[in-house]
């Protein structure tokens, strides 16, 4: 029976769990050189870089939102807020429309939300970005 202390087992299980966990995470370099947005990955939370842009693998919203593809990191969290921004839309439109002032603001909230949506769409969340 060999001896182990008790600071290696928490060491070693440490270690494996975490090539584990970098194993999965991890592009090949060969799938690293087609990543883009909109191109197809194979499991969902996968992270790389290509180049000076960072990209994860989920359902990108303006992509292909039923299939697996790359997007930039930032795709995601934007689509987030952006949808949290339109459900409260409706809470500012109630307030904001019983006065002329607030209409005004209503109306520059709502070009301010398209604007955003546009962005997402040419920019953060487009295919091959």
């Amino acid at each position: 029976m060999i001896k182990t202390s008790k600071r290696v087992k928490p060491t070693f299980i440490a270690l494996a769990l975490g090539l584990l966990l970098s194993a999965n995470t991890v592009t090949s370099s060969a799938e690293a050189s087609t990543i883009k947005n909109g191109v197809s990955c194979k499991k969902s939370g996968l992270k790389a870089k290509s180049g000076v842009k960072n990209y994860v693998c989920g359902k990108n919203p303006y992509v292909n939102p039923t299939r697996l593809t790359w997007m930039l990191t930032g795709c995601p969290e934007a689509y987030d807020l952006y949808t949290e921004a339109k459900d409260q839309y409706g809470i500012f439109k109630d307030i904001l429309s019983s006065s002329l002032e607030g209409l005004t603001e209503l109306a520059n909230l709502q070009k301010s939300m398209n604007s955003l949506d546009v962005l997402m769409k040419t920019k953060v969340c487009r295919r091959g970005a």
